[in-house]
């Protein structure tokens, strides 16, 4: 890690008659770090933290000395981790199963242009997403001619074009929570049904999240990905996103907090994900024994994806106006 300037105020420091030395600081402000992370490297243009308190337990010769650290508030101004391959999740950890609560009341529209699709001309394709989940019967496949449909069978998720049944996403698993599987009608032709199905967002998300492996992408999608456009808008719900361990607990819905924008990238490749308004109630991760927790977070958020047809992703993350209270420390227990 390193740090271009570091500026202290109102330091202090005092002994308590069970020996535990604690530092304070009134201010703490730390301009131009960087830091490698597993993510990618890290760089901050400025980081401030007010009321900061540092405790050192009593030192003896069988334990270690971890300090318990607090920190009454952060700003973060522009920071950025630069562009990094997305390594495939392994299977759970051993921590508890992964809550996605927020998808469950998630409101929005994504919407995709699709240059010069083989399948069907040029198209534009609109699936609403309602309370979290998607009902296919409401997608729709605008082109020349007849319109198509979108729809998910046994078999994965499809369009049924003009020249027949295509399919976008292929099933690999047999239990899929939260996939509601299209109903032929009596008398319609082959690919026709009287309900097309639906998918609620959080348990098939949470399934996935779990290291469970649900199907792959047909061989055809990745060419389809490179002529594609995608935007949207979304409000996320309000809960917890995460385990017992390490959780985020959004809020705000209500004020129009957490709103999600989807955007092409620049020259049409990868996507941009904007939260102008991100905000959160509380933050607790746990790891390797040492815990650290907040109260409310606040930032601006943008992710930039690419590489997502070519089947290796990078992602990019830029975050300013990060504000965090009541931060807290905790290191693990070493005798």
């Amino acid at each position: 890690m390193t740090i271009g300037d570091l500026q202290t105020s109102g330091v202090s420091s005092d002994v308590d008659a069970d020996g535990r030395t604690t530092v304070r600081f009134a201010r703490l402000e730390m301009r131009d770090l960087a830091l490698r992370t597993p993510l990618g490297l890290l760089r901050v243009g400025g980081v401030e933290l007010a009321d900061v308190s540092i405790l050192l337990p009593p030192a003896a010769p069988e334990t270690t000395r971890v300090p318990t650290v607090t920190v009454g508030e952060l700003r973060v101004k522009d920071a950025s981790i630069e562009p990094q391959a997305i390594a495939p999740r392994a299977a759970s950890d051993g921590g508890t199963a992964w809550r996605v609560e927020p998808l469950a009341s998630l409101e929005g529209t994504l919407r995709a242009e699709i240059v010069d699709a083989a399948w069907i001309f040029d198209a534009d394709v609109t699936i609403p997403i309602a309370a979290g989940r998607i009902d296919f019967n409401r997608a729709t496949v605008a082109h020349v001619g007849p319109d198509s449909s979108m729809g998910v069978s046994r078999s994965g998720v499809y369009v049924d074009a003009p020249n027949g049944r295509t399919h976008l996403f292929q099933w690999s698993a047999a239990n899929l929570p939260g996939v509601e599987f299209e109903r032929r009608g009596i008398g319609l032709g082959p690919f026709r049904a009287a309900d097309r199905g639906a998918i609620e967002l959080r348990p098939l998300l949470e399934r996935v999240l779990a290291g469970t492996s649900i199907g792959t992408l047909a061989s055809n999608v990745r060419a389809l990905l490179e002529r594609t456009r995608v935007s949207g808008e979304f409000r996320l719900g309000d809960g917890t996103v995460g385990d017992e361990r390490r959780r985020i607990v959004l809020a705000g819905a209500e004020r129009g907090r957490n709103h999600v924008e989807l955007s092409p990238a620049l020259g049409g490749r990868g996507l941009v994900v904007r939260i102008p308004e991100g905000w959160a109630d509380a933050l607790r991760w746990e790891a390797l024994g040492a815990v650290v927790s907040t109260g409310a977070l606040s930032a601006r958020l943008s992710v930039q994806v690419s590489g997502a047809a070519q089947g290796t992703p990078t992602v990019s993350v830029s975050v300013s106006d990060l504000g965090v209270r009541d931060i807290e420390l905790r290191g693990p227990s070493l005798a």
